[in-house]
């Protein structure tokens, strides 16, 4: 018999769909000639990713649903225009007060 609440199995089907678009955004703006003398140490990455996310609505996902793709399709659609102009808000705002000495590394 299943258990009535598995919290593992909730956290494991449980997804925030805005980090996905997010971290896609990221790796496709710094991937650009404009972007080349960014950092892109660990620590910069992480900053620009918590800086847009903490400015994008969240948007979870219960992944065990048949209607995932669809449902993924439709809230691409709205955020991948806001979660574009707020990376690179991020990579500008991190990028000009970096949590490290760029000469260290």
């Amino acid at each position: 018999m299943e258990k009535c609440f598995d919290i593992d199995s909730i956290k494991k089907d449980l997804k925030n769909n805005t980090e996905k678009i997010v971290l896609e955004t990221m790796e496709e703006v710094l991937s650009k000639p404009e972007y080349k003398d960014v950092c892109k140490c660990h620590q910069c990455l992480l900053d620009i990713a918590s800086y847009a996310l903490n400015r994008l609505p969240a948007k979870y996902i219960a992944s065990s649903k048949g209607d995932l793709h669809t449902k993924i399709a439709e809230f691409e659609n709205q955020v991948n225009v806001d979660a574009l102009s707020t990376v690179a808000k991020a990579i500008k705002v991190v990028s000009k007060n970096p949590h490290h000495d760029r000469e260290k590394i």
